[in-house]
């Protein structure tokens, strides 16, 4: 009787224990019923095929992409493993799943993307994830009018369909987005890619180990006209130069945490195709900047804002994404807007090196922007670092347009600046009432000794101008271009005398240097020492 009723206790237990040793050995990574999460099965398949060549006799959109050989490749392909052989996401993730997985949500935002892009996009987007499983899913569409898709994707269990009829931009859709999932962890994803085999784990894995990490993975290339998917030979992260356009650059050790072809290394700047982060963080750091009229400047502005205010963007070489290459547009509308979109990053984020970006794109100091009060005093809030930590310890390469500065900025005595009138060289310095953003109001002092606006220096020279001051062609070697800093005073090398505003409405003179003069007193808005000295 004992032993029956030992038998009969240890049945249920060890059935207990093969549930477990089965959910952990092969099951480990489904960890959501049926109706739990985003599933998509062949029929799906099959009817997204029939209905991306559906309504072929319409008109096609001009995309910037070829839509009959994007048709012809149908809903759903096989593409080639571009990964690292040394790619074992599964076994490494198993590893870390002592712990629940995250619930993830996928915002997928349109705004050009044909029906059957579109379709191999989202199917490629689940299908490819496995062995991970998607909590739920909102598709945005951006002005997009596609009546047959949009009703065919909302009655999808745990997909929701949100609809602009006016385009509201990627950042505004995001936003949308983000609003109407439930995920823990957010994969924001452009609908012209296309994701490869097992690209979802690696992401999740980097962000269960590194939380403030927003992940990117390495983009391949599908190719506009032909949609064929090819793996770039090299690794590259993005970067920018001092005009804030991005720009590829091609891997290299510095940026690598070790020399595991496989290992996760850093960007000092992100694009936005895809890219995933945990939705805490995405809010914590006040969601996107909406006014900004293009997307390279959103991924710039959020890029920066990650890496200043406490977190890291890095690109994950075993998660692997194709991204159809359309060009963007150069028209002159496009431009302004760039101008515009660049001018509020230099403002907000730049500190004082956004006069190099003035340096490259002078014609950005007419452009008007909106008021960015609010995205100064976020920054504030969030206790961001300032820009020169970024330049030394994420982006040295983006070396400063001058290096041998020694004070920069207003040259001031209270409200009224070192200025100089527009005309023929030479001209004589004065002082004018001091204007945020006036580029003739703005000097650097080398470390040469010479004071230079737009690539003009002050000059004094006794025998041709008697004591006036003029600005004038910068020369090599030339001692009446040449100043020294001594306590408040600017000193003319050659003569020692110093520079003075006493006939400031005529013009700026040098004269004797007399202690205590307000007339001698300068203010400089930025010194790299108290004394300039030559």
């Amino acid at each position: 009787m004992k032993r029956k009723k030992c038998c009969a206790c240890m049945v249920p237990t060890l059935m207990v224990f093969c549930l477990l040793f089965v959910w952990r050995e092969r099951w480990i990574y489904y960890v959501l019923s049926a109706d739990q999460h985003v599933s998509f099965n062949e029929k799906i398949n099959k009817e997204l095929n029939l209905m991306i060549h559906s309504g072929q006799s319409e008109k096609i959109p001009k995309v910037g992409y070829n839509i009959v050989n994007s048709r012809n490749v149908g809903a759903m392909r096989t593409l080639p493993n571009t990964r690292h052989e040394s790619c074992t996401t599964s076994s490494n993730l198993a590893v870390h799943l002592h712990a629940r997985i995250p619930k993830i949500s996928f915002v997928v935002t349109v705004d050009q993307a044909e029906r059957s892009v579109l379709a191999r996009n989202i199917l490629s987007a689940i299908y490819n994830a496995e062995p991970l499983m998607v909590f739920d899913m909102v598709l945005v569409l951006d002005g997009v009018f596609d009546t047959i898709l949009e009703n065919y994707f909302m009655n999808i269990p745990r997909v929701t369909v949100i609809k602009n009829e006016h385009t509201k931009g990627r950042a505004m859709s995001r936003m949308q987005g983000v609003a109407a999932v439930r995920g823990e962890i957010i994969v924001f994803i452009d609908s012209l890619t296309e994701m490869n085999v097992d690209w979802l784990s690696p992401l999740v894995l980097r962000i269960i180990e590194s939380p403030k990490s927003v992940v990117l993975p390495v983009y391949d290339v599908i190719d506009h006209m032909t949609f064929k998917y090819y793996s770039l030979a090299e690794l590259y992260r993005l970067g920018f130069d001092w005009s804030l356009k991005s720009h590829l650059e091609q891997f290299s050790s510095p940026y690598v945490i070790d020399s595991n072809p496989v290992t996760v290394f850093r960007t000092p700047l992100m694009s936005g195709n895809v890219f995933a982060m945990r939705r805490d963080f995405f809010l914590w750091l006040g969601q996107y900047e909406t006014s900004f009229l293009e997307h390279s400047m959103d991924d710039l502005e959020l890029s920066l804002r990650i890496w200043l205010c406490g977190g890291l963007i890095e690109i994950v070489p075993c998660s692997r994404v194709g991204v159809v290459n359309i060009r963007s547009s150069d028209s002159h509308a496009s431009f302004n807007n760039y101008l515009r979109s660049a001018k509020r990053v230099a403002e907000v984020w730049l500190d004082e090196y956004k006069r190099f970006f003035y340096a490259v794109r002078p014609s950005a100091r007419m452009q008007p922007i909106a008021d960015i009060s609010s995205m100064r005093k976020a920054k504030e809030k969030l206790k961001c670092r300032n820009f020169k930590w970024y330049l030394t310890n994420i982006y040295p390469q983006l070396q400063p347009l001058v290096t041998d500065e020694l004070a920069f900025g207003n040259i001031r005595q209270g409200e009224y600046c070192l200025d100089l009138d527009p005309g023929q060289l030479p001209l004589i310095a004065k002082l004018r009432q001091c204007e945020n953003e006036k580029n003739s109001q703005e000097w650097s002092w080398r470390k040469t000794g010479n004071i230079v606006s737009n690539g003009m220096c002050l000059t004094s020279n006794l025998i041709d101008m008697r004591t006036f001051v003029l600005v004038n062609f910068c020369k090599d070697l030339d001692n009446n271009q040449i100043w020294y800093r001594h306590e408040e005073k600017i000193v003319h090398m050659d003569t020692n005398l110093c520079l003075d505003a006493q006939h400031a409405t005529t013009g700026l003179i040098i004269s004797d240097c007399i202690k205590g003069k307000a007339s001698q007193a300068w203010i400089i808005s930025t010194e790299q020492s108290s004394e300039v000295n030559i």
